[in-house]
């Protein structure tokens, strides 16, 4: 009797078996993914190459760093290279880099650098920096942060960067008074850039579900 294939979800076993079953008997799928893994190391060579200038300035500012992201391994880096990091963020680095730099932001100590995160998220063109500050900013806003939040929210211009900040208005707003953040989000249940999320929110789904 012909073997038939199993129907239904299969596992990672059973996938990744697969895979090596065809990179065994198959040239040009195994030509395939030797020319992915070379472009996917290219663009990492490119990107390590695009992040010198930081990584050297980190270095002259105490920090024994060989990449940004080694800064959340060493203990109240972030605060002393907050400057740095702002400084390389507003240069003309790729977006893939600017991603990067960004991404070391999000950190309890981006609190003590809201105002300067503020006038840089306003003022930037560039969708990459508005997403990656709009992080930073979504993970330490608090009470006091509130009237920034609502004003980020009107602004049509800083676009879908404003997601980041519908959970902490909603979290936020809700205990300042009952039900004061829910009246925020639900007029943006129809937005066509916030919606999905503001729907979310309003049923009380996880920003992963």
């Amino acid at each position: 009797m012909a073997h038939r294939p199993k129907s239904g979800p299969r596992s990672a076993t059973e996938i990744m078996a697969e895979v090596a079953e065809r990179l065994r008997s198959d040239p040009e799928f195994r030509a395939a993914q030797e020319q992915a893994a070379s472009d996917r190391s290219a663009a990492r060579a490119a990107l390590d190459v695009a992040l010198r200038p930081v990584v050297e300035d980190l270095r002259s500012a105490g920090l024994d760093v060989d990449s940004v992201w080694d800064l959340h391994k060493i203990p109240g880096a972030i605060s002393v290279a907050f400057p740095v990091l702002m400084d390389h963020l507003q240069r003309d680095y790729p977006d893939r880099a600017l991603q990067d730099i960004a991404t070391a932001l999000q950190h309890n100590s981006a609190r003590l650098h809201w105002v300067e995160l503020r006038e840089l998220y306003l003022s930037s063109t560039r969708t990459v920096i508005q997403d990656g500050v709009a992080g930073a900013m979504s993970l330490v806003a608090r009470r006091e942060h509130y009237p920034d939040l609502l004003t980020f929210l009107k602004l049509d211009r800083l676009g879908t960067s404003r997601i980041y900040f519908l959970r902490p208005v909603n979290r936020i707003g809700n205990r300042i008074s009952a039900g004061l953040g829910r009246a925020v989000v639900e007029p943006l249940a129809h937005d066509p850039q916030l919606g999905i999320e503001a729907t979310a929110i309003l049923q009380g789904r996880g920003p992963n579900q």
